[in-house]
């Protein structure tokens, strides 16, 4: 009998101790947990900054008027880069990452869609721009964004009606 209680007494502390153990693995996964939002909040901050403040967008291919418009040398740009059949192919890949930023205004979704063209730009299927920058060494990722951002917006908005504001 003294034997079974010992081993009684030894599940029951081997049970505590797991008992612990986990605890302090589900606390630390809880602290990255908090710290990873902390993290993507700020991350989104820097992103809606550098898109905003950072963008050098050409006046011949945007009207700066509310909101932006393109011009005819904006969708030429377009066409020449090959950004509508970019778009046509990948169209969810843009649309997820703008649905990611969870937009609630159009000035929203602008911002989302200039972010998109520059966190995308790496994807196989942005070569062509690439291409372009490459041949063309006045342009950049940079000044080409808003433009192609604000294509996108145009094409998501048309979709989605229901963000009015």
């Amino acid at each position: 009998m003294e034997l079974f209680n010992l081993l009684v007494t030894i599940g029951l502390a081997s049970v505590i101790t797991a008992f612990i153990y986990i605890g302090k693995k589900l606390q630390i996964l809880e602290d990255l947990n908090h710290t990873t939002e902390k993290i993507k909040t700020n991350i989104k901050i820097i992103g809606d900054h550098l898109t905003k403040f950072d963008t050098q967008f050409d006046h011949t291919e945007l009207q700066s008027y509310s909101p932006l418009q393109l011009t005819e040398e904006g969708k030429k740009l377009i066409r020449t880069i090959g950004f509508d059949k970019i778009f046509a192919t990948n169209k969810d890949d843009f649309y997820d990452f703008i649905n990611e930023e969870k937009p609630t205004l159009k000035y929203d979704v602008e911002l989302a869609a200039i972010k998109s063209i520059i966190t995308l730009s790496d994807q196989e299927y942005m070569n062509p721009l690439k291409v372009f920058f490459y041949n063309n060494p006045s342009r950049n990722l940079q000044n080409v964004a808003p433009t192609l951002g604000v294509y996108l917006r145009d094409k998501y908005l048309s979709e989605h009606p229901s963000i009015i504001e």
